[in-house]
């Protein structure tokens, strides 16, 4: 620990003297406070059975309001009941799902964002502190039973936005990095029968995500170049990149092999946190870039500690926390 202490401050020394040699450039910015924002932007549905629901925060399918006694042409003999997704039953008939953006720093699944703190910047090309992670927003799939009768979401698109602002050695003006929109495609899977990949029954539901730049995305501020990488946060504070499907699944999605993206598991909530971090030098150099094959399933409301981390990466990024 003292000695990685002592490599990061050799290291963020010769920035600072390298900054001071340029006339151009400023100090590098060493913390910076951030705003992390996410919001769906557009959807498509497979058609209208049902009610669908959409906001900035929420997409959610399947029944509308019912009586749960007799429904005569008088009104509702009985009590008007509202299927809400967080609280699922085990009637198919009347049961709604959804897909939620949520916020990290607060902990609310569904109440969208901006998640805000402050973050420090990598500078030794390891980050392997608490410290050095950003908590952002954070996306809830309520994969509850549904009737076949419903629609139920196909495609969707979300855009994201990191706004920087200096705090150390000194306070600055704000940087908005690279707006990143996601298209994902969903694929609601039979529970049962052969599952794409190599999972097994009940088949998980499928997301896959259009080709974006996520990794070591750059931006100037102040003459000195930084780079920003979206990552993914497991239960116990571990980051690693959005990984690869199985090509299967890539397959059952319509997407070409090698396409990024998640499982959720039957008749659960699965959280999949964003997280982020900002360097000096690139974190995910080519060579180790690459995402690991398999996704493993993700626990209910977080992703088991660990499982996207593929070994090369594993050594370049620490455990939030240690």
């Amino acid at each position: 620990m003292m000695k990685r202490m002592v490599m990061k401050k050799m290291a963020l020394a010769a920035l600072v003297l390298g900054a001071l040699g340029n006339a151009v450039a400023g100090p590098v910015v060493t913390q910076w406070g951030y705003s992390a924002d996410a919001r769906f932007v557009d959807n498509r549905f497979s058609g209208s059975s049902g009610e669908i629901q959409v906001t900035g925060s929420e997409l959610s399918w399947g029944s509308g309001s019912y009586c749960s006694g007799m429904d005569t042409w008088l009104g509702c003999w009985g009590t008007t009941v509202t299927p809400d997704f967080r609280s699922p039953s085990t009637d198919a008939d009347h049961n709604r799902s959804a897909l939620t953006i949520g916020n990290g720093v607060t902990n609310d699944l569904t109440g969208g964002g901006p998640a805000v703190g402050s973050v420090a910047t990598v500078v030794d090309g390891s980050a392997d502190d608490a410290a050095e992670i950003g908590v952002g927003t954070s996306l809830t799939h309520w994969n509850n039973r549904l009737s076949s009768r419903y629609s139920t979401l196909e495609w969707g698109r979300v855009a994201t936005s990191l706004t920087l602002t200096p705090e150390l050695p000194a306070s600055g003006a704000s940087v908005d990095t690279r707006t990143l929109d996601f298209e994902f495609f969903f694929k609601e899977t039979a529970n049962q029968g052969t599952c794409a990949g190599d999972s097994t029954n009940p088949c998980p539901d499928l997301f896959g995500l259009l080709a974006v730049q996520t990794l070591d995305i750059p931006f100037l501020y102040d003459g000195n170049e930084y780079l920003v990488s979206l990552l993914l946060q497991d239960a116990s504070g571990g980051v690693a990149p959005i990984a690869t499907l199985h090509e299967e699944e890539c397959a059952a999605l319509g997407l070409g092999a090698g396409c990024q993206g998640f499982r959720t598991a039957e008749e659960q909530a699965t959280t999949f946190q964003f997280a982020f971090a900002v360097s000096t030098e690139a974190l995910f150099p080519p060579a180790a870039a690459q995402p690991v094959q398999s996704v493993p399933l993700p626990a209910p409301l977080g992703l088991i500690g660990g499982g996207l981390l593929a070994a090369g990466l594993s050594r370049r990024l620490g455990r939030r926390g240690r």
